[in-house]
């Protein structure tokens, strides 16, 4: 039919407003009778790096989530990017974390500038796009068993789902179960002087955990809904060394939780509405017995829409609320306590573009000009917070970027940090300066209602340029600057000084052994760094066609911390980080990913290097009982075989058929362990081969199957 034009939709697009067209909007190109208006699922900003279909199964993922997280840490982009699907918000983006990669068209991550145009709230969150297939559907299961090669603790794991997309329809239920067995410190060759009775405690814990997942996803009439559901039991059995004596520690968690979205338009505004709720209970038996109960219910709604029309685009406006109460129970031989806790919060932003290219792709005299302005106002029962963000996007040429972003919030305490209960975590091996020597301490954990709001301010400048050449190669530099007062943290590795300054927070035996830290979270005085992080990532093509090609793909990343410096309290001095105050970090790191496919093999290798550090003993001053950490680098290997067939009468995006995948993964490749000295060039107690790291290399046999 002449004149015939095919609109790409998108998901839960049913009834949501009209959003305004990316500032690089492709023209439409007319063939015959047929105009192609934009790439399906295409977001509000081009992207700034893109993997198509073949580049995401070469990930070697199981999921959309472990995904996701891959390119964050590959590219930097945080810990929490923001999600939308297919171009579009959604109330609960979640709901798609647990569905096969080949679910995906493609992933999309986001130059810095949509975190404005999707109301992200924080200027400097990214923003990753997933677009997912039209109809999608299949049967997976996954075992796995792993163990160390030096023997001595295993793992097994059992997952099993069901997916479905169809259109705005879709749906998954999944099943998971692993079981851990513990390592003791008998099973190990430790230099460090064990305790009495020692060599029945355990390096790592025994574990179990279990879990269901139900989601459900459909249109009704304009707008479309969401439900996710999420239940976990939890077990956990440490054994530690307390007077001579093993004693275990049991900690078990049962949870609930379920999330509702719903996404359309309202008078106009494009609408989302999510209510979660979450029920837990948790048991701890042995050293600090006690019972807990927590409930906690939370609603958000978000606005979005374009206000008015300038030259170079239209202004849009997103806004959003958020509130939430929680009450927790915790029932101890020494007495009972309930807290309680309510949130609210506003955020509000605008995007207004300053300059726009033509549309005949000329780059003009300033290219795309953003400029993004922001506002949050938060209460809770810790206080009330504010802020005020504001981020300029310019993008001069088509493949070179440049982003800044500011930031200034004083922040209301989350409920967790606040009613977490008290518990003891993992066992862990630290150096104790006072005895000279490196001990296995019990780690305190829990929340604590008295911490103060943090105030924080924050700078980021960023650049980044391609693709380039046939390699597609694509590169970015990256600044932040940190500054916070009040900042909620942890103890850092324990030091004399530290000890006496915080004297509650140390626990020693009778012989004056350290044997617990209470690692709670506390307000740091003041903290203050700076970064400078740069990425390079080239993709290279191994032959085939369409979803079946090979491809090759390698990511380099570098950071180099400038400045770390923190005051933790009033009677300590500042703590240079860098320069070993405090345990000290490493100023240099460096990772490098290469992630292959071709027909049915998989190869995925990561890498990561330190530079080594000095932990003084003494705040200011080098001295010869420092440790000195040496440089650490260590390599993980996965390979993967594919042993199926095509499923017949599936459409050309259909990426893999029904049968067996085998990959055998090899962690910390070549058994690489921590090593150190102390300040004066002698062996420092306690970094020997199983001290720090008692697992070393690890081998995983998974095998997955399509049904």
């Amino acid at each position: 039919m002449a004149g015939l034009a095919f609109v790409l939709l998108t998901f839960s697009t049913a009834g949501l407003a009209p959003q305004s067209a990316a500032p690089d909007a492709i023209p439409p190109v007319v063939l015959d009778d047929v105009e192609v208006l934009a790439q399906r699922g295409r977001a509000l900003v081009a992207p700034e790096r893109e993997l198509d279909g073949a580049q995401i199964d070469a990930l070697g993922a199981y999921d959309i989530g472990e995904a996701i997280r891959r390119l964050s840490e590959d590219y930097a982009l945080g810990e929490a990017p923001m999600i939308v699907v297919n171009g579009r918000r959604m109330a609960d983006p979640g709901v798609f974390s647990g569905f096969p990669p080949d679910a995906l068209v493609r992933i999309e991550v986001l130059p810095p500038e949509a975190a404005g145009l999707y109301g992200a709230g924080d200027p400097a969150r990214r923003v990753v796009n997933i677009v997912l297939q039209r109809r999608f559907a299949s049967r997976d299961g996954r075992a796995e068993l792993s163990r160390p090669t030096a023997g001595g603790t295993s793992r097994a794991a059992l997952d099993l789902r069901r997916s479905s997309i169809i259109e705005t329809r879709t749906s998954q239920f999944g099943l998971k179960a692993d079981r851990t067995t513990a390592l003791r410190a008998g099973e190990r060759d430790l230099t460090r002087d064990p305790a009495p009775g020692g060599d029945a405690a355990t390096l790592r814990p025994a574990s179990e955990n279990y879990a269901a997942d139900l989601v459900q996803t459909g249109a009704f009439g304009d707008w479309s809904a969401s439900l996710r559901a999420n239940a976990r039991a939890q077990e956990s059995r440490t054994v530690s060394v307390r007077d001579g004596e093993p004693a275990e520690s049991r900690r078990s968690h049962q949870g609930l939780s379920l999330t509702g979205g719903l996404n359309g338009a309202l008078a106009g505004w494009s609408t989302q509405v999510m209510l979660s709720s979450l029920w837990s209970r948790g048991e701890q038996s042995g050293l600090s017995p006690s019972q807990s109960e927590q409930q906690s219910i939370s609603a958000n709604l978000e606005l979005g829409r374009p206000l008015l029309d300038l030259p170079a685009g239209p202004v849009s406006v997103n806004l959003s609320g958020q509130a939430s109460r929680a009450r927790s129970v915790v029932e101890r031989p020494q007495g009972d306590q309930t807290s309680t806790g309510r949130t609210l919060g506003l955020n509000g932003g605008v995007s207004m573009p300053l300059a726009r290219r033509s549309a005949d792709g000329d780059d003009g005299l300033w290219g795309d000009l953003l400029m993004t302005l922001g506002a949050d106002l938060s209460e809770s029962d810790s206080g009330r917070g504010e802020g005020l963000n504001a981020a300029l996007s310019w993008t001069p040429l088509s493949a070179l970027r440049f982003n800044a972003s500011l930031s200034s919030a004083r922040r209301t305490v989350p409920d967790l940090q606040r009613f977490e209960p008290e518990y003891y975590g993992e066992p862990v091996v630290v150096f104790d300066f006072v005895r000279g020597e490196s001990v296995e301490v019990l780690p305190i954990l829990g929340g604590d209602p008295g911490l103060r709001p943090p105030r924080s301010d924050h700078l980021m400048l960023s650049a980044a340029a391609g693709p380039f050449t046939a390699l597609a190669l694509q590169g970015g530099v990256n600044f932040e600057r940190a500054e916070a007062v009040d900042d909620i943290g942890a103890l850092p590795a324990p030091t004399p000084q530290l000890e006496a300054a915080f004297p509650e927070r140390f626990q020693r035996d009778a012989s004056g052994r350290l044997v617990s830290i209470d690692q709670r979270p506390l307000n740091i005085r003041s903290a203050l760094s700076e970064s400078l992080s740069s990425s390079l990532t080239a993709n290279v093509p191994l032959g085939g066609e369409g979803a079946r090609r090979g491809v090759l793909r390698v990511t380099l990343n570098h950071s180099w911390r400038l400045t770390n410096r923190t005051t933790i309290h009033e009677a300590l001095p500042e703590l240079d980080r860098l320069a070993g105050d405090g345990g000290g970090v490493s100023r240099q790191s460096l990772g490098l990913s290469i992630d292959a496919r071709r027909e049915r093999w998989g190869v995925n290798i990561g890498a990561r290097w330190r530079d080594g550090y000095r932990f003084r003993r003494d705040f200011g001053r080098d001295g010869p009982d420092d440790l000195r950490i040496a440089p650490f680098s260590a390599v993980n290997l996965k390979l993967t075989r594919k042993f199926e067939r095509a499923i017949a009468g599936r459409d050309e995006e259909t990426r893999r058929g029904v049968g067996l995948q085998v990959e055998l993964e090899i962690a910390n490749l070549f058994d690489a362990r921590p090593k150190a000295r102390l300040g004066d060039g002698r062996p420092a107690p306690g970094y020997g081969r199983d001290d720090q790291d008692p697992l070393g290399r690890t081998v995983q046999l998974s095998l997955k199957r399509r049904f």
